[in-house]
């Protein structure tokens, strides 16, 4: 180990220094040697580091030290830090301590009329629409009023006459200034006056309306939400332009304060069902909301089943035809998927394409979707029930046949299933996360050559990618992501029971999922109706569709004040026929 060399030092006015010639050298732990001049500078640096940390510490003491100076200046002049005292000065100096250190938080002081009344404009630029702020507000710093005006006549004359907003409201509580201002409305303060007006002035960035991504269809209306609530509301309007649709909104978020829309048919919708949902709304009580799904899972009424209880949607004509059927969706701002409830089994298999088709090839394409789910839940467990564990249920030829194909097998079944499945899910996830052209294109190709290649190298049987493919396409008929993700995961469960236990674990595993969905209710709607309990009149639109005039009630189960959609349909296309040809005659 090398031994340092100390170096002799000099004392000049109290300090140490180390004298002219000499070097310090220190060993490291590899035996390098530092010399003097890298302690040196190691030892001015820590100086230089002290003197960050305080300046930061200052400005921190500062900023703190302003908003506890703005805070007492407004609860001195009236009692309560959540008031607004009345005075400008006041609350510019609170304002520039909490939000005016953000370069897009814009405060405007000038004067009004002769009498040089001090006011002031706050708002975050970005938000707001200029042409409003400029157009329409700031005209009033030209106002010629005379010098008896009172500030609170200035503030009435200047609501009713001269700012050109379509929206004012008024309040004198910060707790309702802030967020306001933080959500692109205008704060307008008047000096000598404790109401704030409130300026509707908002105009976020929105993208445009365009076709749902996520529920495509070949026929039929094609518009989607976008994130701004109103344009989702206004989208709605359209669809339903009755009187009786109600927009009741919520305000959810410590920090975001995020608006949630409940909409609902008055004079359709079951009045229990409405309130039960808006009680569940008034007690979310989180610090952030960013999507409509967090606010879903405080909506369901069995939180930890795998079935999910909420359907999401994009598509504008399903929440407006679901909200004729006496639902109530759930609309929130920066989100474009709209939340329907409460819902049944049946309602996640229905699209609105089945309504723009004949009845005829809705009802098919309705019976393809549950042919789809019997296949992708039970094809690969009978297969592995028949291969491994019950051989002998099976005719001799097609027990030959299959015994001949695995043959050479390095894996069981089961393994196989797991390696294919395996494969299937990684090139779903990385379709999805690709563009869409070369996702689509990745997807194919890496099916093929992926299920070629292990064909070839006689991992997998050729049977057994028939049946994985076939499994997965029928388990890609499900038009609504929320009720997919269950089907695969109930896929293992299949998988796993026929391994263990063969067709009496298929049939076991099938009569308890049959049990909880009976045992499942959405705000008082049975899961499995209308067949549990059966509902006659609700069979007219479950897995078939029926003619429009054949459908003329409302769902049973929901209970809606209005229970008849349409009137019987007094028309006889026969007679109406025979009249017409009568008259032509005549």
């Amino acid at each position: 180990m090398n031994q340092a060399r100390r170096p002799r030092l000099e004392r000049k006015n109290g300090k140490a220094y180390i004298k002219r010639g000499e070097t310090a050298h220190a060993p490291t732990e590899g035996g390098a040697i530092i010399d003097g001049s890298q302690i040196t500078r190691q030892a001015s640096q820590k100086p230089l580091l002290e003197q960050e940390l305080l300046h930061d510490l200052t400005q921190s003491t500062q900023k703190f030290v302003q908003e506890i100076e703005g805070l007492l200046a407004e609860h001195a002049l009236v009692g309560d830090f959540d008031g607004y005292s009345g005075s400008v000065t006041a609350a510019y100096d609170r304002i520039k301590a909490t939000l005016g250190q953000s370069p897009d938080i814009v405060i405007r002081r000038f004067q009004i009329g002769v009498a040089a009344v001090d006011a002031m404009l706050v708002f975050v630029n970005g938000q707001v629409d200029n042409n409003i702020v400029d157009r329409d507000t700031l005209l009033i710093t030209t106002l010629d009023e005379p010098a008896t005006t009172s500030p609170a006549t200035l503030l009435t004359r200047l609501k009713s006459h001269f700012l050109a907003v379509g929206h004012i409201t008024h309040t004198t509580s910060w707790s309702k200034i802030i967020p306001t201002v933080m959500l692109g409305g205008t704060a307008l303060f008047i000096d000598g006056v404790r109401e704030v007006l409130l300026l509707d002035t908002t105009k976020f960035p929105a993208r445009a309306v365009t076709r749902a991504q996520s529920e495509p269809s070949i026929k039929g209306p094609q518009e989607s939400f976008n994130e701004v609530l109103l344009t989702q509301m206004d989208q709605l309007r359209r669809r339903l332009p009755a009187g009786t649709l109600r927009f009741e909104p919520f305000k959810i978020g410590q920090h975001t304060h995020t608006t949630v829309i409940c909409a609902y048919l008055s004079d359709v919708t079951n009045p229990a069902i409405v309130e039960a949902i808006k009680e569940r709304l008034g007690g979310i009580h989180r610090s952030s909301i960013q999507t409509s799904n967090e606010i879903g899972e405080y909506l369901a009424d069995r939180r930890f089943t795998i079935f999910p209880q909420i359907r999401f949607s994009e598509r504008v004509d399903l929440i407006a035809r679901n909200l004729d059927q006496g639902k109530v969706a759930i609309l929130t701002a920066n989100d474009p998927t709209a939340m329907l409830l409460p819902n049944t089994l049946v309602d996640f298999y229905q699209t609105t394409q089945d309504y723009a088709f004949p009845f005829w090839d809705a009802s098919l394409m309705r019976l393809i979707r549950l042919a789809g789910l019997i296949a992708g839940l039970y094809l690969m467990p009978f297969y592995i029930a028949l291969s491994s564990v019950n051989p002998d249920l099976l005719p001799v030829k097609l027990l030959l046949t299959i015994d001949g194909s695995r043959q050479g097998m390095p894996f069981p079944p089961e393994v196989e299933v797991i390696i294919m499945w395996l494969i299937i899910e990684i090139l779903r996830e990385a379709a999805n996360r690709l563009p869409q052209q070369m996702g689509t294109t990745i997807g194919t190709v890496g099916a093929v050559v992926v299920g070629t290649a292990i064909v070839k190298a006689g991992l997998v049987d050729a049977l057994m990618i028939i049946i994985v493919t076939l499994t997965a396409l029928a388990l890609f008929t499900v038009p609504a992501l929320e009720i997919a993700s269950t089907w695969r995961w109930l896929f293992w469960f299949f998988i796993v029971a026929a391994w263990l236990f063969g067709i009496y674990g298929i049939v076991l595993l099938t009569v308890v999922i049959v049990v909880h969905l009976s045992s499942l209710e959405n705000f008082g709607v049975p899961y499995l109706s209308p067949f549990g309990p059966t509902r006659p009149s609700d069979l007219a639109d479950s897995w078939i569709r029926l003619p429009f005039p054949q459908i003329r009630m409302r769902p049973t189960t929901l209970r809606t004040l209005a229970p008849r959609a349409a009137k019987t349909d007094p028309i006889n296309p026969e007679v109406i026929l025979h009249r017409a040809q009568t008259r032509f005659r005549q």
